[in-house]
């Protein structure tokens, strides 16, 4: 499913994604449906791209090379509210740094969230998401959803270009 000649290629995603092996099967399994639609994943700071610099720095200058950002939202952390106990799994700050370096350069935002992880409160202001659960089936019942912002995200960045 891979393509492998860069000229297929109609636009860059900066990945933000957790590193961590468990997380591995999702986040390529994102990428494949990236690929599958003409888009190349790059820059993740650790998976695309390495550099005798600050981490932080690397992911701006990455972020701003890019054509839009694609957030792989997995659990990392179990969160609990102190006064209601309620706990939930939760991203990365990194994924939030992320999204904000990516918010303040003016990039498209698109994410894509494994089922059961609580994204906070910053993404669903500032970008609409589509929950996965990594199987075929569900890919499937997404798939037109998931063409569909892809295309308004790649409209988006063809427009600026």
């Amino acid at each position: 499913m891979m393509q492998s000649d860069q000229s297929n290629f109609i636009a860059t995603a900066f990945i933000s994604c957790s590193l961590r092996p468990e997380d591995k099967p999702f986040v390529d399994f994102i990428e494949e449906i990236l690929v599958a639609h003409g888009i190349k994943p790059y820059g993740t700071v650790g998976r695309y791209s390495v550099a005798p610099m600050n981490t932080a720095e690397l992911m701006k200058l990455n972020i701003l090379s890019s054509d839009f950002v694609m957030v792989v939202a997995t659990p990392r952390y179990i969160q609990k509210d102190l006064n209601t106990e309620y706990s939930k799994y939760a991203i990365s700050e990194m994924l939030h740094v992320e999204l904000g370096m990516a918010h303040m350069a003016d990039k498209p935002l698109v994410v894509f969230v494994k089922e059961g992880t609580e994204v906070g409160n910053f993404i669903p202001t500032v970008t609409q998401y589509i929950t996965l659960n990594g199987k075929k089936t569900d890919l499937l019942e997404n798939w037109k959803l998931i063409g569909a912002l892809l295309k308004s995200t790649y409209s988006k960045v063809s427009i600026k270009r």
